[in-house]
């Protein structure tokens, strides 16, 4: 029943769906959140291109990894016309809204992203996903603690969705026709499943004060160990 009333909720969406959406609402960013073994990396690859964002304005997880949240919300708020991708932040997602920017949720089946995590498991590049997001069940008791951690961060963005002044949830299987779409990925034993390699020469610039208050802001919210502002 948990999950049947979220996908009501997130009403998924395909990749066109999301582009007309974009372009009729005249909007000018992309954020994309994800969790890890998602397919985010072959999204934000398909899409940015799809959308026809400059690759210079592509932003992909990495940029992002072990930063504190003012980082990204900074980010969003100095840039335009840019494409970016985070697998973290989950609770402070919604003080990231912009009346410029489409903030999309990949969803994938739990059970694919599972899977992913004991391949991962059995071939030695796990990172340790799933006790990452488990840490954040403690933060929304009121959704069923039992779940997989997967179905469960379905349901953190089912009730997050309603902050954003534009946010869909965009449905991975909708990509499997893509062209670049690999169906068969048994022989593929590496961390990042795609055939394609995303720019990350691209700069993120923030003057001095800027980078003084994300130091102190990380100092000080380190100290009080919460996931909450990672």
């Amino acid at each position: 029943n948990y999950i049947l009333k979220a996908l009501m909720v997130l009403n998924l969406k395909n990749y066109k769906e999301v582009k007309n959406y974009f372009v009729e609402n005249k909007l000018k960013n992309i954020v994309l959140f994800s969790q890890a073994r998602s397919g985010s990396t072959f999204v934000t690859k398909a899409l940015s291109e799809y959308l026809e964002f400059d690759q210079n304005k592509i932003f992909p997880e990495e940029y992002f990894i072990g930063r504190h949240y003012s980082y990204l919300k900074f980010f969003i708020k100095k840039n335009n016309n840019f494409f970016c991708n985070t697998n973290e932040f989950v609770y402070r997602r919604t003080t990231f809204n912009n009346k410029n920017t489409l903030f999309l949720y990949l969803h994938r089946n739990s059970d694919e992203i599972l899977r992913s995590y004991e391949k991962a498991k059995k071939n030695n590049y796990y990172l340790g996903w799933s006790e990452l997001y488990e840490r954040y069940k403690k933060f929304y008791p009121e959704i069923d603690q039992n779940l997989d951690v997967c179905s469960f961060n379905h349901l953190i963005w089912a009730k997050q969705i309603k902050y954003f002044d534009h946010a869909l949830a965009l449905s991975f299987d909708s990509f499997k026709n893509h062209k670049d779409f690999l169906e068969d990925r048994s022989e593929i034993k590496t961390l990042k499943q795609t055939n394609s390699k995303l720019n990350m020469k691209n700069k993120i610039n923030f003057n001095l004060v800027q980078k003084i208050y994300f130091f102190i802001r990380r100092k000080i919210d380190s100290r009080k160990k919460s996931l909450k502002n990672y």
